[in-house]
């Protein structure tokens, strides 16, 4: 193996770089256990030309910045992207919503308390409200703690194709909000929630195991929005904080106060 080993000094100023390169060179020879070592001469002025020597002093310093800059790099990677105490970035961290599917849903549902009135269309068509608890496995964990997590997707009567959902009830092309979860750790692969189906008065749902009918999921997924920014449940004094039902609310909750949701009141109107 043949080395040669050179010394460059690098004095940087500005955007002027000077070059110094040494006046011999070494050469190395390894043969079995000797090391052999040799002086070489540079070349003089009677065998070189003045470019020649500008030619050589240029390489040298490319070589050693690009070292340097490669060794910066590595040593940037190893401190967590972090240079004389100033982040430099790495993995980019999400800043927009956290999106997740929700797959295999199963369901059961029961009659809804007073408390949980149909709320929205629905109730003016003479439906009825049945509370659903549902038990559903995420696509993939979360990246992080998630906090206030709403529930957005299509959920439709599987004999009829019918909406359920008060706040959907023509299944439109909007999926919004119908459900919400108040927490999801990096490590849980299920989920649970409940809603408020809407169904026919003269449904017989007696005959059904799961106290309801099949139900089709569609678009089916969490939405966490950055510092938990949701609309929360819905209550009946959320639809008209004047009517009886907000008064039954009341009696068995506490007194109403409005939540803080992605639109919030204006204390100006007082949140009309």
């Amino acid at each position: 193996m043949v080395r040669l080993s050179t010394a460059v000094a690098i004095v940087a100023s500005s955007t002027t770089v000077f070059g110094y390169a040494p006046s011999r060179l070494y050469m190395t020879h390894n043969s079995g256990n000797n090391v052999d070592t040799r002086a070489v001469p540079l070349p003089t002025a009677s065998t070189s030309s003045s470019s020649s020597r500008r030619g050589f002093v240029t390489q040298s310093v490319a070589f050693v910045l690009g070292t340097t800059t490669s060794s910066l790099i590595a040593t940037t990677n190893n401190s967590n992207n972090i240079i004389n105490g100033v982040d430099m970035g790495g993995t980019a961290n999400a800043v927009g919503p956290i999106k997740i599917n929700i797959l295999n849903p199963t369901y059961t549902a029961a009659p809804c308390p007073p408390s949980k009135p149909i709320p929205g269309e629905k109730a003016m068509k003479g439906m009825r409200g049945l509370c659903v608890q549902v038990t559903a496995e995420l696509e993939e964990l979360p990246p992080k703690e998630l906090e206030k997590v709403g529930v957005y997707g299509y959920v439709n009567d599987a004999e009829t194709s019918e909406s359920v959902l008060a706040n959907n009830p023509d299944s439109g092309t909007d999926a919004g909000q119908f459900g919400m979860i108040e927490s999801v750790g990096i490590k849980d692969k299920k989920v649970e929630f409940e809603f408020i189906a809407a169904v026919p008065m003269e449904k017989d749902v007696t005959s059904y195991e799961n106290g309801i009918g099949p139900l089709e999921f569609k678009s089916l997924r969490i939405i966490s929005f950055p510092g938990g920014q949701q609309f929360g449940a819905i209550n009946p004094c959320e639809m008209n904080e004047f009517s009886e039902e907000c008064e039954v609310w009341e009696q068995e909750n506490g007194p109403y106060s409005k939540g803080e949701f992605i639109m919030k009141s204006n204390p100006r109107t007082k949140g009309r």
